[in-house]
């Protein structure tokens, strides 16, 4: 099953469209996207830490939690999964383990950033690592996947200057990866400039409303976007709403709990407030 699904995730690669990929984080979800008729699903990190401990996205996750998670969403069904790697969870050495974790548990693309996580100490959020470094990661990631047909795509950030945006993606281009992955607000003026820098097919993560059309992306290159975990934070809004109605006797369909959205609770259920103050404690005010 792994590898029909990555066959028709590369198929759509090479294809001039672009796909709306679904937020899976679950078999059941991995299920619901494929029948509806999804071409791509994607299990995040962020969703995956709150699925499986609870807690926001600052990087407590370990690869084997994400492994085990990721092995179920994809073994579900026959939709093809991308499966967040972070930053490989260490040096070069962890992303080759990370690489052979996760195709073993069935990812038909596995997204590799070059952020410096976890948060080193007095240091900002968002920490990029070197090129040279970004390069080897994804040497090794590539001589660690045994099925060819299992992607490898090299993801950065768009908040950074364009002229390092375009070094990283020409150089990441040429380790002889399978795509580029780009997240954070992205302009068709930027998306423009990205073709200088490469060929390769492009995947777009922006949690923004999109300000282009599939058209218009399919035009500049991009072949797969992603708009945020939304089917989740609905998910969790609507659990959260059938207990408090269940608790409290209110008829189904009430406005009970409609004072918090899906965003907010989360951040309360999730610590977000105390695990802020724990990094401050520890790792420095930014």
């Amino acid at each position: 099953m792994s590898s029909a699904a990555r066959m028709r995730l590369r198929e759509l690669l090479e294809t001039q469209q672009c796909v709306r990929c679904a937020s899976v984080f679950d078999p059941l979800s991995s299920r619901m996207a494929d029948d509806i008729g999804f071409s791509v699903g994607i299990l995040g990190g962020s969703v995956t830490s709150l699925m499986a401990l609870g807690v926001p996205d600052i990087y407590l996750l370990t690869l084997s939690e994400l492994a085990e998670q990721a092995r179920r969403v994809c073994q579900a069904s026959d939709l093809p999964v991308i499966v967040d790697g972070d930053n490989g969870y260490g040096n070069s050495l962890n992303v080759m383990r990370t690489v052979s974790e996760l195709e073993h548990a069935g990812a038909s693309v596995i997204t590799l950033e070059d952020t410096i996580i976890p948060r080193p100490y007095k240091q900002p959020e968002l920490n990029l690592s070197s090129i040279e470094e970004g390069c080897s990661k994804l040497n090794a990631a590539l001589r660690a996947r045994r099925d060819p047909s299992l992607a490898i795509i090299a993801r950065t950030h768009a908040q950074q200057p364009l002229e390092s945006i375009l070094e990283r993606i020409g150089a990441y281009s040429h380790t002889g990866v399978d795509g580029i992955c780009i997240f954070g607000k992205t302009s068709k003026a930027l998306l423009e400039q990205l073709r200088s820098a490469t060929d390769l097919p492009l995947m777009l993560i922006d949690y923004n409303p999109p300000e282009m059309s599939l058209e218009e992306m399919t035009q500049l290159g991009v072949r797969i976007h992603f708009n945020g975990h939304k089917a989740y934070e609905d998910a969790v809004k609507a659990a959260y709403t059938s207990l408090l109605e269940l608790h409290t006797g209110a008829e189904s369909g009430s406005d009970i709990g409609s004072e918090q959205n899906a965003k907010q609770l989360i951040s309360r259920f999730a610590g977000q407030k105390e695990f802020k103050a724990l990094s401050e404690d520890y790792l420095g005010p930014v």
